[in-house]
């Protein structure tokens, strides 16, 4: 028996499979928490029939008054095994309809005995959606796209990121019950929280088991791909008023060098100066540092991380700044467009490299 795991499954108007998936657990954990989320009255005979099967193990229901969510069902079950079950050292979720195997949940619990308690990975059970047949088209599509998303916005790697089997360590339940959701984005918003807190990830595979081609399935593609693209939504908006700045001041001294000082002798660099690579560069330090302040927030760079973050920074900001110069003073003199139009196409290009580079370098938390 399985003492210092305890398995907890959120339920909603269950069927019978959910009595199929205790009758298992019971066999193999000492310690198992149900959360009725305020099912209709008519489910009262499964739960009557999980209630008895705890003549074998420790079966705790708990019960909301009214449905609230899958997230704070979840969130209901971290907090009863936080204050009432001291000897858990960690809790594996799985699913009330089921779509786990007590054998995947038990590989899943393995997996995350291995590793040693201080850097105790969050274990995901993942199932193939990429050569598996067996898997409806809309979860397929649902899943592999959401997967994309967030390795291409969030640099999080993650096959599978609507399984319900995952096992966490006891040290961050409190954080996760204070994590926003209280329904299905609540799983969603975990994945990104824990990223934020430097947790790694661990996949475990495991069965494809879909009853009835998934009717009951509430993942929502176009909505919970939207949630994703929050992170990035964030950076567009700040490089986005960081360009107005940075544009702003480009244009105001284009027009008023151009005419005027066409070259400019830089006595310490003892040469002539191009007007157009003047202005850039006085842009950019107005532009970069509003921009620095704006972005520390959207990556949620921690105090300690500034140190690191200000010196990479700068050094992006360099170069993105000489690219940016260079293109435009040479595509403007080649082609003959005027600065301020060649100056839109070249830095929405630098645009996207640079959140890339911030993302995954710049901001990149160190533990």
């Amino acid at each position: 028996m399985i003492e210092d795991i305890a398995a907890l499954i959120p339920a909603y108007n269950p069927d019978r499979e959910m009595i199929k998936v205790v009758e298992g657990l019971v066999l193999e954990f000492s310690n198992i928490v149900i959360v009725d989320d305020g099912c209709d009255e008519s489910f009262g005979k499964i739960f009557a029939e999980v209630e008895r099967l705890g003549e074998k193990s420790n079966v705790t229901i708990l019960h909301h008054e009214k449905n609230k969510g899958k997230g704070a069902a979840l969130k209901t079950g971290f907090s009863y095994i936080l204050e009432s079950l001291p000897n858990v050292l960690g809790v594996v979720t799985l699913d009330a309809d089921g779509q786990h195997t007590v054998a995947d949940t038990l590989k899943c619990c393995q997996g995350f005995k291995e590793f040693d308690a201080e850097i105790r990975p969050v274990v995901f059970g993942c199932r193939d959606f990429k050569s598996d047949t067996k898997i409806p088209a809309r979860s397929r599509f649902g899943n592999r796209l959401t997967s994309s998303l967030l390795k291409l916005f969030a640099d999080i790697t993650l096959t599978d990121t609507q399984t319900g089997l995952r096992v966490f360590g006891r040290d961050i339940l409190a954080d996760l019950c204070k994590v926003p959701g209280e329904r299905y984005e609540f799983e969603m918003n975990m994945i990104f929280e824990l990223h934020d807190m430097g947790v790694p990830f661990e996949e475990v595979p495991i069965e494809v088991i879909y009853l009835n081609e998934n009717e009951s399935s509430h993942f929502n593609p176009i909505k919970d791909s939207l949630r994703i693209y929050k992170v990035f939504f964030k950076f567009i908006a700040s490089s986005l008023s960081s360009f107005v700045v940075d544009y702003a001041l480009f244009s105001a001294l284009v027009c008023f060098l151009a005419g005027r000082m066409p070259e400019l002798y830089i006595a310490f660099l003892n040469r002539s100066i191009n007007y157009i690579v003047v202005s850039t560069v006085i842009a950019r330090i107005c532009s970069g540092i509003f921009n620095y302040c704006i972005n520390r927030m959207v990556f949620k760079s921690r105090k300690k991380d500034a140190a690191g973050s200000g010196p990479r920074y700068f050094i992006l900001w360099l170069i993105q700044m000489m690219l940016s110069a260079g293109a435009v003073k040479y595509l403007t003199e080649w082609l003959g467009i005027p600065a301020m139009i060649t100056k839109i196409i070249v830095d929405p290009i630098l645009f996207f490299i640079s959140y890339k580079v911030q993302q995954v370098w710049v901001f990149k938390k160190k533990d």
